[in-house]
């Protein structure tokens, strides 16, 4: 049943799309002469820094700027924790005046195009490649951290969660947004499939069985993205995924010592450019009176946000 639902609703992820970044794992960039390669490395970060410079878009906007002043941020030393190839940090950097922008991702290619970025941008910025769990900074150094749908993606979230605390000055406020695990639409299986809620009626393994068999039965062709992996890591619940759930979080955050934390709750159908249409609208405002209920929060808020101040 779950294969035959993942296979009705099927999907298979572009090159062309820049969000990804697998597309440095693709022919189309592989194979590409240096100037082809360095055209895709500025559209990952153009895919990103448009959304932010446009309002209607912007996570920065959209989330945190209902609690937050720009002044707040103007003239402050920010990391963009999962910075991808740095469109976003760019972005912010431009519109909110920071006096330094740091950020920070997993692969050293994105720390190569989000420099050429910064550099053609001449924006005041550095980019180094490492984890969540172990931040290659000092105690006490950042005004903000911002972290935008990273933390489901970390092996473990308190200890990532220990390391922005650590790293913050006194007062300095971290900036969480990431989908919690019985998020409807972020189960992260869109390699395979657009069907959502499996993991509401389905086992994570068996689920996870079946996104493999998937890919394995696409062969070479989806390689690129696959990346031959056939199991899950002893931290995942669902491929790439930690497992989340807001409760898990509210946990997390009362063994730290944040001093104060302000929830920025939204229904899911709220973000992106599909929560302009007229349906999705009438959808998500019958969804808000849910979104403060214990335990249907898990099903119908969009997004666990937080600002977490030291």
């Amino acid at each position: 049943m779950i294969k035959f639902l993942m296979k009705t609703f099927s999907n298979t992820p572009s090159e062309h799309n820049f969000e990804n970044w697998e597309v440095f794992n693709h022919n189309i960039y592989l194979k590409s002469n240096e100037e082809k390669k360095k055209e895709i490395r500025k559209a990952t970060c153009l895919a990103r820094y448009d959304i932010e410079k446009d309002k209607n878009f912007s996570w920065m906007e959209n989330y945190f700027l209902s609690k937050l002043s720009r002044e707040e941020l103007k003239d402050k030393v920010l990391l963009d924790l999962g910075s991808f190839t740095g469109g976003r940090l760019i972005a912010w950097a431009e519109n909110y005046n920071l006096k330094k922008s740091y950020g920070i991702d997993i692969n050293p290619i994105f720390k190569v195009a989000s420099e050429e970025f910064a550099r053609e941008k001449n924006i005041n910025a550095d980019f180094s490649t490492g984890i969540g769990e172990k931040l290659p900074y000092d105690d006490n150094f950042f005004d903000f951290i911002v972290s935008t749908d990273t933390f489901e993606h970390v092996q473990s979230l308190e200890k990532s969660m220990a390391e922005c605390y650590r790293v913050l000055k006194p007062g300095g406020k971290l900036l969480a947004v990431f989908p919690q695990f019985l998020q409807p639409f972020e189960s992260h299986l869109n390699f395979v499939t657009n069907f959502p809620c499996l993991h509401w009626f389905f086992s994570p393994k068996k689920i996870s069985e079946k996104y493999f068999e998937i890919l394995k039965e696409r062969g070479p062709t989806a390689e690129w993205y696959s990346g031959n992996k056939n199991n899950l890591e002893n931290w995942e619940k669902l491929p790439t995924l930690n497992g989340t759930s807001i409760r898990d979080y509210e946990k997390i955050l009362k063994r730290n010592n944040w001093s104060n934390t302000q929830w920025i709750k939204r229904p899911i159908l709220t973000d992106g450019r599909r929560s302009k249409k007229l349906i999705f609208k009438l959808l998500s405002f019958l969804f808000y009176p849910l979104i403060h209920i214990k335990y249907l929060d898990e099903l119908f808020m969009g997004r666990i946000c937080v600002i977490c101040k030291k």
